[in-house]
């Protein structure tokens, strides 16, 4: 029991005082430093819970993420921890207050609720600037001291948990669901139904809050519905803007001047033209910046002096040239000025451009030889007595031509040789020799008849007939047979 602490010792130097209140997130106490004798207010968390691991966690990383938020209006955490005994603490700034809870039974003033609700929202406002939410705000983490001076604390809280001691009517619909989660617009929420029951009350009529005082500003019930709208997003959009309005109707009902920070009075035709011109301002800066870093790719990029030309995607054959140089006259020498290939095998692949017995490529090595005094001209270098290289055919039959002309070209009257291939066709098979039986008798005109078949095979002791044969005179003639003797 929370009684149980009273007068003892935790963290070795707090020494708890008095209970302010009780939670499932942690217990209140007043406290004192005990070597510095300087009073606090600490937060301990139930011992059911402390023995969780999980629970320890979630207060240790709440109290962890609380301490980097410094405002007037958020309640400072000087400390946190866990004790060898297993208390899990964390310890506040003294403050001379109560919680709000203590003064919500009966309605308050305007002014003083519309103070109080400026002092949370800029606690929140301040929170949300750097990503940190509260979750659980309600009057019991409020503390309100004389002047109206506010402090909030309890920052930190899980998005997706909510406590079980948790006041209904703060929470924000999206909370209450079944899969419970929290963002800006669910604190906000929270913030309007304190300053509505601020105004009116805590007492409920039948469950449900009366509507507010007869006498109060004009604007403070649309802002109230605003903020406390149950879809999110028809809510006030930020805290900031909440704050705004709630800063605008307090000066309007007397409260003091606005001081730095707050909002001014709106115009709706003001803020449209301060939008516009900020349209206006912004698309000239992207239009400036766009034509001014643009680069022209003409005169911006520069040559790299070690580049090579674009190869080509398929290995080089040679093929392509080849056929531009059999369209052009053998010795043209226009054919071999070419600045981009000269002095370089085509191709680069081996490729002789010498073998198949046509003008070669521009460039290609020097082959064959060449005469004639043509001294003077204008031939690409390596070419002999000016004379551009010519092609050399593949070797193969020669011809000796006589002196006086020429086989092309040969003097009137003269005879032209053409010389006649060898014929390939082979020989004709010789005509196999026949029987003496089966010769054919000579005709009388000197023709030779085809042998009459004889019914009757030959004897077998007759003797067989001598025949002579001559040498023949062509290869495809057969020799003539000689006479049969009887």
């Amino acid at each position: 029991m929370t009684s149980d602490l009273i007068g003892k010792l935790v963290a070795d130097k707090y020494r708890i005082e008095s209970l302010i209140s009780e939670s499932d997130s942690g217990d209140l106490f007043r406290a004192v430093h005990e070597s510095r004798e300087t009073p606090l207010i600490l937060e301990l968390l139930p011992r059911a819970f402390s023995v969780d691991s999980r629970w320890t966690k979630k207060f240790l990383d709440r109290a962890r993420v609380a301490s980097g938020i410094s405002h007037p209006n958020v309640l400072r955490l000087e400390d946190f921890g866990e004790d060898s005994r297993g208390n899990v603490y964390a310890g506040y700034e003294d403050i001379k207050a109560d919680l709000l809870a203590s003064l919500m039974r009966q309605p308050m003033p305007q002014v003083q609720a519309l103070g109080i609700a400026r002092d949370i929202a800029k606690a929140l406002e301040a929170a949300h600037e750097r990503g940190v939410l509260h979750g659980t705000l309600s009057p019991r983490k409020v503390f309100v001291e004389t002047g109206s001076d506010t402090k909030v604390y309890g920052f930190g809280g899980d998005t997706f948990d909510v406590p079980r001691d948790r006041a209904s009517e703060y929470l924000a619909p999206e909370q209450r669901n079944e899969y419970p989660i929290a963002d800006k617009r669910s604190d906000i929420y929270a913030l309007g139904e304190m300053l509505k029951q601020m105004l009116v009350g805590a007492a409920l009529v039948d469950g449900v809050a009366p509507a507010l005082p007869t006498d109060a500003h004009r604007e403070l019930a649309p802002i109230i519905e605003t903020a406390t709208a149950r879809d999110p997003e028809l809510r006030y959009p930020s805290t900031t803007a909440f704050r705004e309005d709630l800063d605008r109707i307090y000066a309007e009902l007397g409260g003091g001047p606005v001081v730095a920070g707050a909002a001014k009075q709106h115009n709706i035709w003001q803020t449209a033209f301060i939008v516009l011109c900020g349209i206006v301002v912004l698309a000239g800066v992207f239009i400036y910046a766009t034509y001014s870093k643009g680069s022209d790719p003409t005169v911006s990029m520069k040559l790299d002096e070690g580049s090579l030309p674009v190869q080509p995607i398929n290995p080089a054959t040679g093929a392509q040239e080849e056929a531009i140089l059999k369209s052009a006259p053998i010795g043209d020498p226009s054919a071999l000025q070419d600045p981009y290939l000269n002095g370089a095998t085509p191709g680069g692949d081996g490729y002789n451009a010498w073998a198949n017995g046509v003008m070669p490529p521009a460039g290609a090595p020097l082959s064959g030889t060449t005469t004639g005094p043509l001294a003077g001209s204008q031939f690409p270098q390596g070419s002999q007595n000016g004379i551009p290289p010519q092609a050399i055919g593949p070797p193969g039959e020669k011809i000796t031509v006589q002196p006086g002309g020429s086989v092309f070209m040969p003097n009137e009257g003269g005879v032209i040789l053409v010389p006649v291939p060898k014929n390939q066709e082979p020989e004709a098979t010789p005509t196999p020799k026949k029987n003496a039986a089966n010769t054919a008798a000579k005709d009388p005109a000197g023709a030779t008849t085809p042998p009459k078949a004889t019914a009757t095979p030959a004897k077998a002791t007759e003797k067989p007939t001598a025949t002579s044969t001559e040498p023949k005179k062509a290869p495809a003639k057969p020799a003539k047979k000689g006479k049969t003797e009887e």
